[in-house]
C-alpha cells in the first residue's frame, strides 16, 4: 500500500465517523405516518414499491417491529437524497424503475399489485443460485443489483434505528469496561446496538 491510499482510506473512515451521528439523527427525524408519507426523493410509484419490499424483507414479528414500524423506507429515500451524488441518485433511480419494469407497473399505478407479485420477483432473484445468477441478462442484473442494494439499506437503517438500538438489541447506554469473550446468554443471544 502507498502513502497516497493509506491517507485516502484514513480520509474516508474520519469521513464516515463524522458522519455517522449525523446519519443517524436523520433516521431518527423520519417520523410520518406510512399511509401519508410522500417520497421526497423517489416518485410516488417508486415509493410505494419500495415501501412493500421492505415490508417483506423485514416484517412485523410477536417479538420485533418491522421496517414500516421504523420508518425505513422514508429514512431510505431521505438518505438517498441527501447522501449520494447526482450520478447516484440517477442510478438509484433507473435501479427502481427496473424493478417497476420488471413487476410490469412501470407506466401504471403499481397499487394493482398483489403482495404475492413483491414476494415473487424477492423469491426469484433473491434466493437465486450463483449459476442462476451467472445467466441473468443485463436487465435481469439490474433488478438484482436493485433488490440487494435495497435489502442492505434497509437492513442498515432497520439496525440502526433508535427503536430498534433501545429495544431489540442488546442496548448499554452508558457501556462499561470491554469484554472481550462473554457468554451468549448475557444479552439472550441478541447482537450489542451501537
Amino acid at each position: 500500500m502507498n502513502r497516497r491510499d493509506a491517507i485516502k482510506g484514513l480520509g474516508l473512515s474520519l469521513g464516515y465517523v463524522v458522519a455517522t451521528p449525523a446519519i443517524v439523527s436523520m433516521l431518527q427525524g423520519c417520523k410520518t405516518e406510512v399511509d401519508l408519507w410522500k417520497p421526497v426523493f423517489l416518485s410516488v410509484n417508486q415509493g410505494y414499491v419500495l415501501r412493500n419490499l421492505v415490508d417483506l424483507i423485514l416484517p412485523t414479528t410477536d417479538t420485533s417491529p418491522g421496517a414500516l414500524d421504523v420508518n425505513v423506507p422514508e429514512f431510505i429515500d431521505l438518505y438517498v437524497s441527501k447522501t449520494a451524488t447526482v450520478e447516484g441518485k440517477e442510478d438509484y433511480k433507473n435501479k427502481i424503475d427496473a424493478l417497476l419494469d420488471e413487476l410490469g407497473v412501470l407506466d401504471k399505478n403499481p397499487t394493482i399489485l398483489k403482495p404475492s407479485d413483491f414476494e415473487n420477483m424477492l423469491s426469484k432473484y433473491l434466493r437465486s443460485s450463483s449459476e442462476q445468477q451467472s445467466g441473468f441478462t443485463d436487465k435481469e442484473k439490474t433488478v438484482f443489483d436493485a433488490l440487494k442494494g435495497i435489502r442492505g439499506r434497509a437492513v442498515w437503517a432497520y439496525r440502526t434505528s433508535e427503536e430498534i438500538g433501545e429495544n431489540v438489541l442488546a442496548y448499554d447506554p452508558v457501556p462499561g469496561v470491554q469484554k472481550g469473550c462473554i457468554s451468549i446468554e448475557e444479552t439472550k443471544g441478541k447482537a450489542w446496538s451501537l
